[in-house]
């Protein structure tokens, strides 16, 4: 559990520990959340993006292509992004299969917060009503799972307008968070409490160690204005 961590940061780190799953076994789960930053899969596009780059710079927005499957994510503040590096093989699980146990798992939680989560098989991610709660992408490196999901917990909703992701319909795909489908605050810690408990029960993973730092993560990252990031 990390925190407000830079994108660039977190990506070296994740990088470490799949080359370390790699050697010694095991799975890992990084919980963070990033300031203003937009990552683009390996479907997505800049032409996605509606703002320039001279309106990102700007707002203090920087972009970063990424080898995860998906589109273009808007990570925020007060959104929970769990990287999820996970050796398929030993829990026999194919990829798809893998990403629907994430999908899933993220259901499992937002019904303990009183929320209905549905999938659809032709847009990837967790829908709550007509609007997206939750994206999930992933990349595989030796059979090893990473990248993951990010949760829109209760981040400022207004941004996500910079993203004009299509769907099957051609309209763009909306977004939408637990704290607004709740109408109520939704505490970031119990989510993050949840998402460790349900990610080992749709894993079975028998026991966890927890971290709350890490030594190749040192670059010090404020709240942002858009949204300071619950404690």
């Amino acid at each position: 559990m990390l925190g407000l961590v830079d994108f660039t940061e977190l990506q070296h780190l994740q990088r470490r520990i799949v080359y370390d799953l790699g050697e010694q076994g095991g799975a890992a789960l990084i919980l963070c959340e990033h300031p203003p930053t937009i990552s683009i899969g390996r479907t997505g596009s800049r032409g996605h993006i509606s703002a320039d780059e001279e309106t990102l710079r700007g707002m203090a927005i920087r972009t970063h292509y990424v080898n995860r499957g998906g589109g273009c994510i808007l990570h925020l503040p007060g959104q929970l992004t769990a990287y999820v590096l996970m050796p398929l093989e030993p829990i026999g699980l194919t990829v798809q299969s893998y990403i629907d146990r994430l999908q899933a798992t993220i259901v499992d939680l937002l019904g303990e917060f009183e929320l209905s989560g549905t999938t659809r098989p032709d847009q990837p991610g967790v829908f709550s009503g007509p609007a997206r709660i939750a994206s999930v992408g992933i990349a595989v490196n030796r059979w090893i799972a990473y990248h993951g999901l990010t949760l829109n917990v209760g981040p400022y909703l207004e941004l996500f307008d910079l993203i004009e992701e299509p769907g099957p319909s051609g309209a763009p795909i909306r977004q939408t968070s637990m704290e607004s489908r709740r109408q109520r605050a939704t505490p970031m810690p119990k989510v993050r409490e949840a998402m460790i408990r349900k990610i080992e029960e749709s894993f079975g993973l028998a026991r966890h160690h927890i971290y709350t730092q890490h030594a190749q993560i040192r670059r010090k990252v404020f709240s942002h204005a858009y949204a300071p990031s619950p404690g």
